[in-house]
């Protein structure tokens, strides 16, 4: 294990088994593996609610997210594994479009990261969906980054939650 990863490094893997001594982990596909370009996020477990699917990938912004019932949620860069074809077509991509891509792939980790710190602030259930609308209303807002974090919108979040709530109700 200490030929592959170094001390420190952050992974994503399947705990198999514990014994006395010994952690037995298992990565059964390409999507387990070293977390690299991203935020740890750290929330209450009880927040996070057992899914079919833990496991996330939002094409059109280029992240995945990993929500671990363990509280503990990976929000990063989408790491895909490359043919030769592919490394050779983004070689001809022009550098300022590559910039452009990063930053904005940049912009929505630190959006995601701050919405999922907010709804853990507020006590919220923890959900792709969720999280997706929190930053979606950031946007819409044109809202700095930082001010995310900020008193005016934690109560439009829980206002819009309350909302949320309230038209699921009525529908039931």
């Amino acid at each position: 294990m200490r030929g592959i990863f170094e001390e420190a490094d952050l992974i994503c893997a399947e705990v198999r088994g514990l014994s006395h001594d010994d952690i037995h982990l298992h990565a059964r596909s390409k999507k387990y593996g070293k977390l690299s370009t991203g935020q740890m996020v750290m929330v209450s477990p009880y927040l996070v609610k057992r899914q079919k699917q833990h496991f996330h990938h939002l094409e059109e912004h280029g992240i995945d997210l990993i929500i671990g019932c363990n509280g503990l949620i990976w929000v990063g860069e989408h790491v895909k594994v490359k043919d030769e074809m592919e490394y050779q077509v983004n070689l001809t991509e022009p550098a300022h479009k590559k910039e452009e891509k990063n930053d904005t792939r940049r912009e929505y980790i630190c959006r995601a990261a701050n919405a999922i710190r907010l709804l853990s602030t507020l006590g919220f259930s923890i959900t792709l969906e969720v999280i997706k609308g929190v930053v979606d209303l950031s946007q819409s807002l044109n809202l700095e980054i930082h001010d995310m974090l900020g008193s005016e919108f934690c109560v439009l979040v829980a206002e819009k939650e309350a909302e949320r709530r309230s038209s699921n109700k009525r529908k039931q």
